[in-house]
């Protein structure tokens, strides 16, 4: 078995160390080393490489770009983040599916692992890294959750007369009050919920269950 491999890391002491690595086992075929996601995308039409070991810190095309861009053109070419990025773009690429993620962390022999999974047809994601998004992303769920509510019963009814697209004369007509009313309200309103504007209010509503 001997695993065709394009390279593509923005520093150049990373790059040099994988390819050194990579080139000494029978296992790997290095075909290009680029440095940024244009290139990365160009070696990876030109040479067709089974494996494409990047990281998601790319310039001219970012490493999340060049990946949707593969995943459009039905490349073969399967993509192994390798990376030190943060936790919110690794969360991006878990959900885009992506079939390897090793952070920059780990071992050789763990990378390796992973590529060797990967051009198996498996998955193979970093535990470490998928453990910290799964934290990071049941801490935003309980956020949201714990946000407390806090509108009197005439407020909430505007609001949801606001999220189900009601105009501020609409609102007064139909609640008996002035227009005036109507607008005191939704500003008391977008100030309990720091909410910026109608869109936004109706994101919250619909998050906390309240349409």
């Amino acid at each position: 078995m001997c695993i065709d491999l394009v390279l593509a890391d923005p520093y150049p002491v990373m790059l040099d160390g994988l390819s050194d690595a990579f080139n000494a086992s029978a296992d790997f075929s290095v075909k290009a080393c680029v440095s940024n996601g244009d290139d990365a995308l160009q070696a990876v039409q030109q040479f067709k490489p089974a494996i494409l070991v990047m990281d998601l810190s790319l310039s001219k095309i970012s490493g999340i770009a060049l990946i949707e861009e593969l995943n459009a053109l039905g490349s073969p070419t399967r993509p192994v983040v390798f990376t030190g990025a943060s936790i919110g773009e690794v969360m991006r690429v878990i959900d885009m599916g992506v079939p390897g993620l090793v952070c920059k962390d780990k071992s050789k022999q763990i990378l390796t692992l992973c590529i060797k999974a990967v051009y198996q047809g498996q998955r193979w994601l970093d535990r470490e890294l998928t453990m910290k998004a799964v934290s990071l992303l049941m801490e935003q769920q309980k956020a949201k959750l714990q946000t407390p509510i806090t509108l009197t019963p005439r407020e909430l009814t505007v609001a949801r007369m606001v999220t189900e697209g009601w105009p501020n004369k609409k609102i007064a007509s139909k609640l008996f009050i002035s227009e005036g009313t109507a607008k005191l309200h939704l500003h008391h309103i977008y100030q309990k919920l720091n909410c910026p504007g109608r869109m936004s209010l109706q994101r919250l509503m619909q998050e906390k269950g309240l349409m």
